[in-house]
């Protein structure tokens, strides 16, 4: 998100509240686990067909892969920021998949 487009600026600043501390500049320097997750997201809804789902697991899968692929653990995620990351999803896609993710007020 270094080129963010207007759209997004606007986003972020309408929305800011929703989401956790920090969120938006952490997303910024973690793109590759937003786009992970995005597509994990994706698949396990469109292609699984499933209704509702967990953001947690998805994030747990994520870990698992990383830590079987790599000497080190090098995914590192805050649990934090998982709410956060359901949110973004739910605004991307919410329109074809509601309540996919459960998002508390």
């Amino acid at each position: 998100m270094n080129n963010l487009t207007i759209e997004q600026i606007k986003y972020e600043r309408e929305h800011r509240d929703e989401y956790p501390d920090g969120f938006f500049y952490w997303l910024r320097d973690n793109q590759h686990i937003w786009k992970m997750f995005d597509e994990k997201a994706y698949v396990m809804a469109a292609v699984a067909k499933r209704p509702r789902y967990s953001a947690r697991t998805i994030i747990e899968v994520m870990r698992w892969d990383s830590d079987l692929r790599e000497n080190k653990p090098l995914f590192k995620i805050s649990n934090n920021m998982v709410p956060g990351l359901a949110r973004l999803w739910m605004a991307k896609h919410g329109r074809n998949y509601p309540k996919f993710f459960s998002v508390r007020g």
